[in-house]
């Protein structure tokens, strides 16, 4: 087995030899101090992983993964692999059509406690049943319809799908959602039956970016200055101009699913909307996830997946959405900016589309910032 490492000083390879092939590599994730992990694909091969450190490429035999023990069963039953971060999860295709998850051993606990939270959306989506679980893998039932991520798989229906879609997640707000703990960590809500649901406030979000930032810091190259300048800008908007409160829905508080973007929402004429990748949510302002929806929204127009118009479509359904549910429309742009710059770390890792990221900061700079127009508890 060989590998081409040439270049690596300069960043992520685009392609990776593995016995005579190159696989194209489509996505990358920090795997602790000066590592890289990969994942790269093979049009008739399938997916290849392993790690890019300052000694060259490793490639992980395939279809193995040490550290995630349910996979290579899964793979010898006839599974397909969907997706595979080395070390930490990888997603199989089962032939019955159910997905698997793996993980490491010890860790789907926080699957199946992601599951019963999500129940707080079931008002408005189909959610995927899990059907099976040990130690470390879940199996969940296959959602019908197709994603919202492919203008034509949808056609005609596009602007349906994203409407209903969005209205489904307005609903899960409409229940009984209040906590009444304030700079809380954790909380339990009434929406999410009694169980302790992890709270994600704005300096939770302003964290992530910045881990994201320190992840990303040698991948930047020309653009960390600006980066950098944005996120102050941003940080000032997300966290002084309201404090860190937990108030109920009458201050925007609500079930939010975390990591909202156009590949975790499904549609089906029929069965209308699906949710999946439900393990982050929680409670937080609901406008953070109409923000991260915003963002990969114009993401994926400077990405030429979707047209101007397409994704106009999409921008207009969130802002109905917004006016419709009493959401401050400051606050969801200002999330907006939150997610762009975020979309601008994690696509540093993915070759293929880290030259078209200033884009997203082009993007951040032209969103106006007004005062948030919920009033802050003054407690």
């Amino acid at each position: 087995m060989s590998a081409r490492n040439e270049d690596i000083a300069l960043g992520i390879p685009a392609a990776i030899t593995i016995d005579g092939l190159d696989w194209q590599v489509r996505r990358a994730w920090p795997a602790g101090p000066g590592r890289i992990a990969w994942e790269a694909e093979h049009s008739n091969r399938g997916i290849r992983v392993g790690y890019l450190d300052e000694s060259g490429v490793k490639v992980l035999d395939a279809d193995r993964d040490p550290k995630l023990p349910g996979l290579a069963g899964l793979l010898e039953q006839g599974g397909r692999l969907i997706s595979h971060r080395s070390g930490k999860r990888a997603v199989v295709r089962l032939s019955d059509g159910s997905f698997a998850k793996c993980v490491r051993s010890g860790r789907t606990a926080a699957i199946l406690a992601g599951q019963r939270r999500a129940q707080a959306f079931a008002v408005g989506f189909a959610l995927p049943e899990v059907l099976a679980a040990d130690d470390s893998t879940v199996v969940l039932s296959r959602l019908p319809g197709v994603e919202l991520h492919d203008p034509a798989r949808l056609g005609e229906d596009w602007k349906r799908a994203w409407s209903e879609c969005l209205e489904a997640w307005a609903r899960a707000g409409s229940g009984d959602q209040s906590c009444d703990a304030a700079h809380a960590e954790t909380a339990t809500g009434a929406g999410f039956r009694g169980t302790e649901t992890p709270v994600h406030t704005a300096g939770s979000e302003m964290r992530v970016l910045a881990e994201w930032r320190e992840r990303a810091a040698d991948l930047l190259g020309s653009l960390r200055r600006r980066v950098d300048g944005l996120i102050a800008e941003v940080s000032t908007e997300l966290i002084d101009q309201v404090p860190e409160t937990v108030e109920g829905r009458e201050s925007g508080w609500g079930p939010i699913h975390r990591d909202l973007h156009d590949k975790q929402l499904m549609w089906d004429p029929v069965a209308g909307p699906g949710l999946l990748d439900v393990d982050t949510v929680c409670l937080g302002e609901r406008e953070l996830d109409l923000g991260n929806l915003a963002a990969h929204a114009r993401w994926r127009c400077a990405q030429g997946i979707w047209t101007d118009s397409e994704a106009e479509v999409v921008l207009e359904a969130i802002r109905a959405t917004a006016s419709a549910s009493g959401s401050d429309t400051a606050r969801v742009r200002t999330y907006e900016r939150a997610a762009l710059l975020r979309l601008v770390c994690v696509y540093a890792f993915r070759p293929r589309w880290s030259d078209r990221t200033g884009i997203l900061l082009d993007a951040v700079e032209s969103i106006p910032f007004e005062a948030v127009g919920r009033q802050a508890s003054t407690r």
